[in-house]
């Protein structure tokens, strides 16, 4: 169909991504519990030393620990079974290399649940603040950078805008600079997708392999990325697309409308879906950019959740784009109930269509 093709994308929120050209980062995982055990278990164990293999203890520069309850029992009791847990959290850290300089603690029994269902809620959160450094040498010694542009796909004119960099389990936000060029290192033996977006326009994703760093030229793997211009046809809104509190793990009662979505887009090959994830996060709340950063990773992370439901149903992932936007599109921005608060968590559909070229 060419130009006149239709395209659909999914909403969370739009956020400056400026704030996040910083290259200090914060990454969020949680430890669970069984009931009424504090031990650390070999699972949990296991999470924490691939979480610091993938950060890097020597990129570290703060870990927060928070300890986490169910209500099965009195709030006195909980709070001493969080203590015991964040405490055991943190012997381990400290076992695996990290300073305890470095880690703070905070206790909250059951009084902060991250879902209905109490297995969820038994948990240490972990976040750790660091410096994101991806550069590595080659066997030969040989450390690699990235350099690139991003271009109008319609008339190759530059444009600035923002990219994520999903490095193994990380998601680093970046903007380039405002002749859209971009510079950052690049690490050989893993993938890492870079995902480009700038509001009015399709995302970008490219996935640098091992085929980019044996075709680069010297040290660099020079792209050009070039991103197509779209207009807003119509809105759709999901209303019961939920997620558990921080987390990207889907509610049960999410399925119907998802299974809306995916019939829209089995019924209709060239229909493109992007998906956008708004999270609600009030705006008297205190926001350092640590809690800035939390919320843009969170609603990122949500994001590719449905996108990735959408993939597994057999959805063919060319038709399929996502994207993260934090709490600045909220609905409630003080939401005074539940109800308001899963409002702002909401997915939007937008219909679009490419602005062909003149």
């Amino acid at each position: 169909m060419g130009n006149s093709r239709i395209y659909i994308v999914l909403l969370l929120l739009a956020l400056p991504f400026s704030l996040f050209s910083q290259n200090q980062q914060q990454h969020v995982f949680n430890i669970f519990f069984k009931t009424n055990a504090d031990e650390v278990t070999s699972m949990g164990m296991a999470v924490i030393r691939q979480q610091l293999l993938d950060i890097g203890t020597s990129n570290i520069r703060e870990i927060k620990v928070k300890g986490h309850a169910d209500s099965d029992a009195n709030d006195s009791f909980n709070i001493n079974l969080s203590n015991r847990r964040a405490t055991n959290c943190i012997a381990y850290l400290i076992s695996q290399g990290v300073p305890d300089a470095m880690i703070s603690k905070e206790v909250f029994g059951e009084s902060n649940p991250a879902s209905d269902l109490k297995s969820l809620n038994r948990r240490v959160e972990i976040t750790v603040v660091y410096d994101y450094i991806n550069v590595a040498s080659d066997t030969k010694g040989r450390k690699f950078f990235i350099k690139g542009t991003v271009t109008n796909f319609n008339t190759g004119r530059t444009l600035a805008c923002g990219y994520v960099i999903e490095d193994q389990k990380l998601n680093v936000f970046q903007y380039t600079k405002s002749d859209g060029k971009f510079f950052l290192p690049a690490k050989p033996g893993k993938n890492v997708a870079l995902t480009f977006s700038r509001e009015g326009f399709l995302n970008a994703t490219l996935v640098i392999n091992d085929t980019y760093f044996k075709n680069a030229k010297g040290d660099t793997i020079f792209l050009e990325v070039k991103i197509k211009p779209i207009e807003v046809v119509e809105k759709i809104v999901f209303d019961n697309i939920f997620f558990y509190s921080d987390s990207d793990s889907l509610k049960p009662e999410s399925k119907p409308d998802l299974d809306k979505l995916f019939n829209i887009l089995k019924a209709d090959k060239d229909l493109f879906v992007e998906i956008q994830g708004h999270m609600s996060c009030p705006l008297s709340r205190p926001m350092s950019i640590y809690q800035k950063r939390y919320n843009h990773e969170l609603s990122h992370k949500r994001a590719r959740a449905i996108y990735r439901y959408l993939i597994v149903r057999g959805i063919p992932a060319g038709q399929l784009t996502f994207k993260g936007m934090s709490n600045f599109n909220m609905i409630y921005p003080e939401p005074k109930n539940e109800k308001e608060a899963d409002k702002n968590k909401r997915v939007e559909v937008w219909k679009l269509k490419l602005v062909s070229a003149n």
